[in-house]
């Protein structure tokens, strides 16, 4: 076994939150920290694709592939319970989806007497974490471009709903 040294935090899982929460602890200088991740890297084509989802979930090499235990509400049935096995966790094979949660979630908790906690306190530090700037119209242009490229590269039609791959014998 090869020894890396001693660390003052070891954060088990490179998802969203260990992930962050390394970022946070690694501003001191003085701190050493190890971030764990069992599975592999995030550098896979349909990881940066939105419609990535349809191959990244339910798939060995990005997703843990956990089932329910049987319900009864569910005639008996197991599901599919989606956890990313990458670098980034599920956040990696979520088809790029963010959302901030409904503002009257926000207001409630802080009603319940956690400060700090409304939709007001929370808003600007969403804003600091999603990094938007408006793009100039000949940028948003070009992306449009490029997105229909790259869906037509993966043989995904432009059509509302048409998601499946062409099969092998009509790339030839």
């Amino acid at each position: 076994m090869q020894h890396f040294g001693s660390f003052d935090y070891v954060i088990a899982g490179a998802g969203s939150a260990g992930c962050l929460l390394a970022n946070r602890l690694s501003r001191d200088p003085d701190s050493r920290v190890l971030l764990l991740e069992a599975g592999g890297s995030d550098d896979w084509f349909w990881i940066d694709v939105p419609v990535g989802y349809l191959y990244t979930i339910a798939n060995p090499r990005t997703d843990w592939c956990y089932r329910t235990e049987p319900d009864p509400y569910l005639a008996g049935r197991s599901i599919h319970y989606a956890r990313g096995r990458v670098l980034g966790g599920s956040s990696s094979i979520n088809a790029m989806i963010y959302m901030r949660g409904q503002r009257e979630d926000w207001d409630h908790w802080a009603a319940l007497g956690n400060r700090g906690w409304s939709w007001d306190d929370v808003l600007p530090i969403f804003r600091s974490l999603e990094d938007y700037r408006a793009a100039p119209r000949r940028a948003t242009a070009r992306a449009a471009r490029c997105a229909s490229r790259t869906r037509a590269c993966a043989g995904i039609s432009s059509m509302p709903g048409a998601r499946r791959p062409p099969s092998a014998a009509s790339r030839r």
